[in-house]
């Protein structure tokens, strides 16, 4: 029985043996709730407005031992309708507990009503480039130890190839070989110089992240630029500072998330949050517009079927959330171009970094190649 319909429903999957899930599920409803035992529990109004309510439980087929998926409602109220204090109801204090891994939430409108989601989604971002029929590209730029200048040379590169977003690596930040407030102006000056010749807009994400006293002011200074959009690791700054930034009004541009140091969720099979909730539903919740994750068949973990739930999560309706573009990397490289956007649609920022510099010495060309290589499959969803 749900909370007035005003429930968050979290499913787990949990390795437990037969004879010890129910007291294992109850445990969890307790732990992420009030903390402490059922039996000192005697106002009636917390038993049954606060607690979390056990609602189903069912063994699993083809899994390895004994696993068990658990639905656990919890009243809405108890989120406090906030990042903050929802990530602790989520997985607080079971995060140290092995064996309990979450696969799915099921959101009330009463709670997703509070957030205003991505500022400008998919359609925004395409308005902004004025590209509507084909999947984006972008890149970063990279690697850490090059001056402003020298990146800013990638950046007139990329543009006059055709490159439709330009990022950070996430790993430039106020370097004293390579300031911010440099590194910002050289780029915006060449991606301008380039657009003069070619007539096309790129877009520059400078990479804000920083400590929580800077990063304003770093905000600050690429809005003075106009620069096209904001790149943020939002498990490096916490992710109720992103749901803040998005939801700023003074702040008018486009959010990409950078996963850093959130795999620690993902690469147990048995324990942690599954990707599409954080790198999908959560993210595009705080506001992220495009969300940058591996994608499969690269250096990291994620499969195929990963990588489309987390695409999924971020386009499919989700109450009056716009939808955010899925950003895979790190998998993609010029030869499988084409296989990558058959999988996914044209919905889609390609971000393709090692590949497009190895190419050639001719980064000009390699991105004409990637935006050509691109557009050709692209057509196939006109």
């Amino acid at each position: 029985m749900g909370f007035d319909g005003k429930s968050i429903s979290v499913i787990y999957l949990i390795a437990s043996a037969p004879g010890a899930i129910e007291a294992i599920a109850e445990d969890i409803a307790l732990e992420q709730t009030v903390e402490v035992p059922k039996s000192v529990l005697r106002d009636p109004w917390i038993t049954r407005d606060i607690v979390g309510r056990v609602t189903s439980i069912r063994k699993t087929d083809g899994q390895v031992g004994d696993c068990f998926v658990v639905t656990i409602d919890y009243p809405a109220r108890v989120s406090n309708f906030e990042i903050p204090q929802f990530l602790n109801l989520l997985y607080g204090n079971i995060s140290f507990k092995p064996g309990i891994k979450i696969i799915d939430i099921d959101f009330p409108k009463e709670f997703v009503i509070v957030f205003k989601g991505p500022k400008f989604g998919i359609e925004g971002i395409r308005a902004l480039l004025n590209v509507y029929d084909r999947p984006l590209i972008a890149t970063a730029l990279k690697p850490m130890g090059m001056s402003a200048e020298q990146l800013g040379e990638l950046c007139y590169q990329f543009a006059l190839g055709g490159i439709h977003i330009i990022k950070d690596d996430h790993s430039l930040v106020d370097f004293p070989f390579c300031r911010f407030e440099e590194r910002v102006t050289m780029c915006l000056r060449a991606i301008q110089k380039a657009e003069q010749k070619t007539g096309k807009r790129t877009l520059y994400f400078p990479n804000v992240t920083d400590r929580f006293d800077r990063i304003m002011r770093n905000i600050e200074f690429a809005l003075k630029g106009n620069v096209g959009g904001l790149l943020i690791s939002p498990f490096l700054t916490g992710l109720d500072c992103v749901r803040h930034i998005s939801e700023s009004e003074w702040i008018c541009k486009p959010l990409m998330s950078h996963p850093s140091l959130s795999g620690g969720f993902f690469v147990n099979g048995k324990s942690g949050v599954s990707p599409d909730i954080i790198l999908g539903k959560i993210f595009r919740l705080i506001g992220v517009d495009c969300s940058v994750y591996p994608n499969f068949g690269g250096r990291f973990s994620f499969d195929q079927n990963t990588c489309l739930a987390i695409a999924n999560s971020l386009r499919d309706s989700f109450f009056h959330l716009k939808r955010s573009f899925p950003t895979p990397a790190g998998g993609i490289n010029l030869k499988n171009v084409s296989d990558v956007i058959n999988i996914y649609g044209k919905d889609i920022i390609l971000l393709i970094g090692g590949s497009l510099y190895a190419r050639s010495d001719n980064l000009q060309e390699n991105a004409r190649y990637f935006y050509e290589a691109s557009s050709k499959v692209g057509h196939e969803f006109e």
